[in-house]
């Protein structure tokens, strides 16, 4: 290995350096040369790289960085091709739409369209890279690799990712070292073939599932007897049946393919604050109209938003229907488990368990910290059962004063009381008859109440307040706390038979915190809610929010970051920045920044105590050099030996080891190699500001 000949890879940016080299690894280019990587920006302060070939991402990085190399090395001018995995969304826009192409370089943005022409991709591109003039009648802006240049005000932002190497490159690289091609263990064509090919599959199943789904919609829509449009997550209109056409007196070819905003404006308003999945009677025009409106997803992500609207004279019987339910308000579940929104595995392997609990008649206990959603769980519960077409009767016990929470829940007769009705009062365990029956907040249940709900469920019989003959009751019963009940039995606050009797099916709901991924997914859900509700422009997190909401516990779990996407959408004009979030998360995330710097002062002491702190310091200032790229334990030696800091292979490991305990490093089984991780980046900084030592 140690006599291989030297591939250089030289590029602009870190993304692009790792993307390149990464494919060289996967069509099998280890066997046969060395692989190494270096930025334009590193290479100034370096002495003149001599490799026996050079691969440079373009002619204007060539340019930048030819004056230093060797002027033996021979160079290659890659030639690179999209990744077509990624291409989907520019293919679904309509043909010839007016499109940013961002880099940051203008000669890597003009190549870059030369390639999307090239490959097919026809649409009116404009490059840009970094101009303060732009075009307010582009609102769509491609980039590879380079999303945090596109300006604030484009709308649509699509990112196809870093290129890749073309066939011919490849070629040129086999034919420099005198590879041949067709030994048995190259096969270049098979690999490179087999590297794409995934990418190609994938994208013809996405335009194939898109194509039967516009054709499936198409046709539905066609068959429906009220209104109904369908529109993109870009508020675009992708469908629209005869009947809506009717309803807005407006042609097929005014509006598809349009933003919502232009539908007559008294519908535009009313459909935006028309609440999701519910029944809507709204005025309009003189009319009383009935509107329906529902999210359509793919996965996790939302795909489209269907509108269903009518006059009232034609549907009577929902208006009828609409009163009846009006007056049972309370008594109907809501909530599936699809309204669970979540790309957590813990989570689905969680609803999945709920689904399965759901069809059983025993008793569940859910139990969660305060704004996990136990009461949408446990509607979705009810409305996967058996039990679904009779009602769901939600208590809060905690809300009911203690002097009525006897007569509400189990009802009284005639005269029971000083102002008792004098017809009796059924209560919410009779209503619940044949249906669920929701116990919130069961830990703040009273003593008294604690000891009737033990003989409901142990008798399936209640009593009402000043009644003698017990009713018996067909329930199920579904109960949900953020208490601790075993601390509270212990305390003597709570009955442990109870408690037994409630703890047969339990479900510990997971906290916000732990299932980090889903921050952003129900931000951008939330978003688009308030977007609509306030008729609002899209709102566009930044990095340094993302970052911030990530790390961020988030107490009051979904229902605290909804209430913030609410307050944001208020107050923030489009890129949501650090300075617009609530004061409690801004100061926490202070305190956690003082709790990293306490971190790094203690791996600063342990390494001084070790005597490793130098021998530390330049294996992370070399690693940061390279760039996030793996290297092996010879080239570090080796780089170390340049810096006249002489090392065994042993020490050398050992001392790898300390900072991969630190998660300063990151070290791959094998062959793979070291590399650093933005943990060891963020302690090089501060390395840098406690010993007065730059980093190269």
């Amino acid at each position: 290995m140690a006599n291989l000949p030297e591939l250089l890879v030289v590029a602009h940016r870190i993304t692009t350096l790792q993307t390149i080299v990464g494919q060289l690894n996967d069509v099998g280019f280890t066997k046969h040369c060395k692989i190494t990587g270096a930025l334009v920006k590193d290479m100034e302060s370096q002495p003149k790289y001599g490799p026996e070939l050079a691969l440079v991402t373009s002619e204007a990085v060539f340019d930048m960085v030819k004056s230093y190399l060797h002027k033996d090395v021979s160079c290659i001018i890659a030639k690179r091709l999209i990744n077509f995995a990624r291409i989907k969304p520019l293919l679904s826009l309509p043909k010839g739409s007016r499109v940013y192409v961002v880099n940051n370089m203008k000669d890597s943005a003009e190549e870059a369209i030369r390639t999307l022409l090239e490959a097919g991709v026809e649409h009116f591109y404009v490059p840009y890279y970094g101009q303060k003039e732009l075009d307010p009648t582009i609102t769509i802006a491609v980039t590879p690799g380079e999303s945090q240049m596109v300006p604030p005000s484009i709308k649509t932002k699509i990112d196809i990712g870093n290129r890749l190497l073309d066939m011919t490159t490849l070629y040129e690289i086999y034919e420099f070292f005198n590879i041949s091609t067709y030994a048995s263990n190259n096969q270049l064509s098979a690999r490179y073939i087999q590297s794409i090919i995934s990418l190609v599959k994938e994208l013809n199943f996405e335009i194939t599932q898109s194509q039967g789904l516009q054709k499936s919609l198409e046709g539905i829509v066609e068959q429906i007897e009220e209104g109904m449009i369908v529109y993109d997550k870009y508020n675009q209109i992708i469908s629209i049946n005869k009947q809506a056409m009717k309803q807005l007196n407006r042609s097929y070819t005014d509006l598809i393919s349009e933003n919502m905003n232009q539908i007559p404006f008294t519908f535009y308003q009313a459909f935006m604050k028309a609440e999701m999945g519910k029944e809507n009677f709204i005025d309009m025009e003189g009319e009383t109209y009935y509107v329906r409106k529902k999210r359509v997803f793919v996965g996790v992500k939302v795909f489209a938003t269907i509108i269903l609207f009518d006059k009232m004279e034609r549907i009577k019987s929902i208006e009828a229907k609409y009163h009846k339910n009006e007056k049972e308000k309370g008594f109907i579940a809501k909530y599936t488990f699809a309204d669970i929104k979540t790309s957590s595995s813990e989570m689905l392997t969680l609803i999945r368990k709920a689904e399965k609990l759901a069809r059983s008649d025993s008793t569940i206990f859910i139990s969660g910290e305060t704004g996990t959603g136990k009461e949408v769980m446990a509607q979705a519960i009810h409305r996967t059962s058996e039990r679904n077409k009779n009602p769901f009767v939600a208590v809060n016990l905690a809300a009911i004063p203690e002097s009525l929470v006897e007569s509400e829940l189990f009802g009284y007769e005639k005269g029971a009381f000083t102002g008792a009705s004098q017809t009796g009062n059924m209560g919410l365990f009779e209503r619940a008859h044949k249906g669920t029956v929701f116990l919130d907040e069961i830990g703040d249940a009273s003593a008294v109440v604690q000891n009737r709900l033990l003989r409901v469920l142990q008798e399936r019989e209640i009593q009402r307040v000043g009644g003698g003959q017990p009713i018996p009751i067909d329930i199920r019963v579904i109960a949900a706390t953020n208490k601790d009940l075993q601390k509270l039995i212990q305390e003597n606050k709570f009955r442990e038979d109870l408690y037994y009797r409630l703890n047969i099916l339990p479900i510990r709901l997971i906290p916000l915190r732990k299932r980090k991924e889903d921050i952003l997914l129900l931000s951008e859900l939330f978003a688009k809610e308030f977007e609509e509700k306030l008729q609002r422009g899209p709102l566009h997190f930044s990095k340094e929010v993302i970052e911030v909401m990530t790390t961020y516990e988030w107490p009051g779990n979904v229902r605290e970051l909804r209430n913030t996407i609410e307050y944001l959408a208020h107050i923030c004009d489009d890129v949501i920045k650090t300075e617009s979030l609530p004061p409690n998360i801004m100061e926490q995330q202070n305190t956690t920044d003082s709790l990293i710097i306490d971190e790094w002062e203690t791996h600063y002491h342990v390494l001084k105590e070790k005597g490793f702190l130098q021998d530390c310091n330049q294996i992370l200032t070399i690693l940061h050099q390279l760039g996030g790229i793996s290297v092996g334990r010879s080239t570090l030696l080796k780089s170390l030996s340049e810096y006249n800091q002489s090392l065994s292979e042993q020490k050398l490991r050992y001392r790898l080891e300390v900072l991969s305990s630190m998660d300063l490093v990151t070290v791959g089984k094998g062959r793979r190699g070291t590399s650093i991780n933005e943990n060891g980046r963020q302690f090089l900084q501060f390395l840098e500001s406690k010993v007065k030592r730059p980093i190269k």
